[in-house]
């Protein structure tokens, strides 16, 4: 267990702190007259900014720089990131304790960009761009979206064209030798004189970065820093207005990635396979930002994205049709799990050199009710989906057997494909009776296909299967206008992540497992008063889990599995509040509590009962809480505290392998005018020490970033 002074304090401590003068990543929501607030409980499509989601504003993520997917994270209550420093591979997003597994189990945490969506957590982009428009919709969203989501959705839209042409710079340079460069613009091109395109209507939007640091780790035996970053990336479309009620849009996302080691240091203790206890860690150095490993390891990664976009506005209803294609390579990823100097035993060196790549491709039809059009508003739409993920895999580990030192090295060639080919019809409905009521009801039918052919090379030996699945996912829920500026909602709902296969194992009866099923319940209750620029939700849920997919190991072999636990439960309460005091300022606090423990569940492999534990790598508690005061002249000031409670990191809760919680403190002063802006910022002020990810079977964790410094300068060129 790692364990520090004061890993918590309590929420007037919270508003205290968030009051200091400077704010280096202050998070806030959208200001409250942005917000708009319908009868519906059930998402985005009957009727936007609900009272299920969590809207972000465009001015919020870029002046205080959402960088990637993990700084959400202190925008939503019960939004979780297990980060392993990755770019996404091997990291886990929960939402009110449901998550994706680290290596092939479906996501329950969805992703869409730009109607574009994504389909394994490990390919989620890692760095994030400036958007129009970011929603965080809580609990199933099969009846929303063509790609399933049945613990919850992120929904982001990028930079859009307007009616002039705009373009922005920024520079960025801080510790750890740190740089980085955006770009970008938008607006109508010039209109061709002739040909095909004469006298159309055409528009792009273009963004570019680059970033890259030094690492944070130490290597004492090589005498480098490991984990240093670099990615280059960027996005673009092509928009033509062919006519008034048709638009057509073609647009690329491309990132390459060139990182050096994962950022794994060895815990205190480690794990003793063969007694199922714990002991010291040879490995440890008594620092997390420290090791000797002889390995400084690789992570290079690359992602490109094409997609074709239609809009068609019938009068009656706006029609989209959305076709994209996806390509997602990892290799190699050299990871030492051993951490340490082995050139004395190099028979018992722990390593790890995988490669893998994921192609999807998607067609989406959809078709909704034009926004405000009546009292009945609707959304429904065709969706398909085929995955390809395959790989190879070198890895090495010593095994337990009966020889003088105990152990024995194995080390295993694995080449595998893992498919999934799905079709789906989704819709749904919101209707306002009068007097305040509105119901809503939805429903998602989905056919999945999932085959499975793995190959190892040491020792020879081969599976295949495949097998198909039809599930049935409805939802239901009513709001209730109680006065003014008060209204109620509850909902309840059916989330289904399908059935699939682990390629790390030898035994096709623990490759296979089955379709988690989440019952779903939820009750709110929102205040907004718009005088006094007051904006609170408060929400509980209630959720029972079937076949719950987490991972298991197998202790005396490499396989590494996605197991069913027969039944979770999962409950807690969130809450968000944006309050405008004045006009300079704005506070936002968000904090949810969760309660997610295994009612049954043995381990396959070893047999223990975890029935009464937390399920791991879910938080207890996670909050924030920060504002931005806007000062005379153009100065600026802010500040931002994020923390946790108690997480486990494996389904036993041993205390060697779990993260008792932290306060991360960050903040940023500045000075703007019309065009430009300088930002000063400062992250992890108080320099916490603390994890943001376990692996038991090896021993290590992956320390948060370290105290940071830098400046920002942003630029309106056009």
């Amino acid at each position: 267990m790692i364990s520090r002074t004061s890993p918590f304090v309590s929420v007037s401590s919270l508003v205290l702190v968030a009051w200091l003068p400077i704010s280096a990543q202050a998070q806030l929501v959208e200001t409250l007259p942005e917000v708009r607030v319908t009868a519906s409980a059930s998402g985005e499509g009957a009727g936007e900014g609900n009272l299920d989601e969590t809207v972000l504003s465009l001015e919020d993520l870029a002046r205080f720089g959402v960088e990637n997917l993990e700084d959400l994270s202190a925008l939503a209550p019960n939004l979780h990131f297990v980060d392993s420093d990755t770019r996404g591979y091997g990291s886990m997003i929960s939402m009110r304790g449901l998550s994706n597994t680290l290596f092939f189990g479906p996501a329950a945490v969805g992703l869409y960009i730009d109607d574009v969506p994504f389909s394994d957590a490990f390919t989620y982009n890692s760095n994030l761009l400036s958007f129009a428009s970011a929603r965080i919709h809580h609990g199933p969203q099969g009846v929303s979206f063509g790609a399933n989501a049945p613990g919850g959705m992120i929904n982001l839209t990028t930079l859009q064209a307007g009616d002039t042409f705009e373009g922005s710079a920024s520079l960025e340079y801080g510790s750890y030798n740190t740089r980085g460069i955006k770009l970008s613009s938008s607006g109508p091109l010039p209109a061709f004189e002739s040909g095909f395109l004469a006298g159309q209507e055409l528009s792009h939007t273009f963004q570019f970065y680059w970033k890259e640091r030094d690492g944070f780790l130490r290597n004492r035996t090589l005498g480098i820093r490991p984990d240093d970053r670099s990615v280059i990336g960027g996005v673009g479309s092509l928009i033509w207005k062919a006519n008034q009620d048709t638009e057509v849009k073609l647009r690329v996302m491309a990132e390459v990635v060139d990182d050096g080691g994962q950022r794994l240091t060895a815990l205190p203790e480690s794990l003793d396979r063969q007694t199922g206890g714990t002991g010291p860690n040879p490995a440890y150095t008594g620092d997390l930002f420290q090791v000797d490993s002889d390995l400084a390891g690789t992570g290079e990664s690359e992602r490109y994205q094409l997609s074709l976009h239609v809009t068609k506005d019938l009068g009656w209803a706006t029609a989209k049709s959305i076709s994209s294609y996806q390509n997602w390579e990892l290799g190699p990823q050299l990871v030492d799990l051993d951490f340490t100097n082995s050139d004395p035993f190099p028979l018992f060196a722990s390593t790890s050199n995988i490669s893998q790549r994921q192609t999807l491709r998607t067609k989406e039809f959809r078709l909704q009710s034009p926004e405000g059009a009546g009292p009945l508003a609707w959304r429904g739409g065709l969706f398909y989906m085929r995955k390809e993920n395959t790989g190879n895999t070198v890895r090495q580990y010593p095994v337990p057997a009966p020889v003088p030192f105990g152990f024995v090295p194995f080390t295993q060639r694995l080449n595998f494909n893992v498919a999934q080919e799905s079709f789906a019809a989704y819709g749904k409905l919101n209707y306002e009776l009068g007097n305040g009521f509105a119901v809503d009801a939805g429903a998602r039918v989905e056919l999945v296909e999932v085959s499975l052919d793995r190959s190892n090379e040491v020792p020879p030996q081969s599976l295949s299967e495949n097998r198909d699945e039809l599930y049935f996912s409805p939802t239901a829920g009513a709001s209730y206008e109680v006065s003014e500026n008060v209204t109620a909602f509850v909902r309840s709902g059916l989330g289904i992540k399908p059935h699939g296969y682990s390629a790390f194992s030898d035994d096709i009866n623990t490759a296979r497992f089955e379709e988690e099923k989440n019952w779903s319940n939820e009750a709110g209750i929102q205040f907004r008063n718009e005088p006094n620029k007051v904006n609170a939700v408060v929400r509980a849920y209630w959720n029972k889990v079937e076949d719950y997919h987490l991972n298991a190991q197998n202790p005396f072999s490499t396989d590494f599995v996605v197991a069913n636990a027969e039944e979770v439960r999962s409950r807690g309460v969130e809450a968000e509040l944006q309050w405008r005091p004045t006009d300079p300022l704005l506070i936002h606090a968000n904090a949810g509590y969760s309660d997610v423990h295994f009612e049954d569940y043995t381990d396959i492999f070893t047999g223990i009962d975890s029935a009464g534990n937390t399920v791991p790598f879910i938080p207890e508690f996670t909050a924030s809480v920060g504002f931005r005061y806007d000062l005379p002249g153009g100065f600026f000031v802010g500040s931002s505290v994020r923390g946790t409670r108690k997480t486990y990191y494996d389904a036993a809760n041993t205390e060697a392998f779990s993260e008792d919680g932290y306060l991360v403190w960050d903040a940023q002063v500045g000075y703007e005018q019309e065009n430009w802006s300088v930002t000063l910022y400062g992250r992890n002020l108080l320099e916490e020490d603390y994890y943001t990810y376990m692996n038991p079977s090896i021993a290590a964790g992956t320390p948060g970033d370290p105290q940071l410094f830098g400046v920002r300068v942003d630029l309106d060129i056009w």
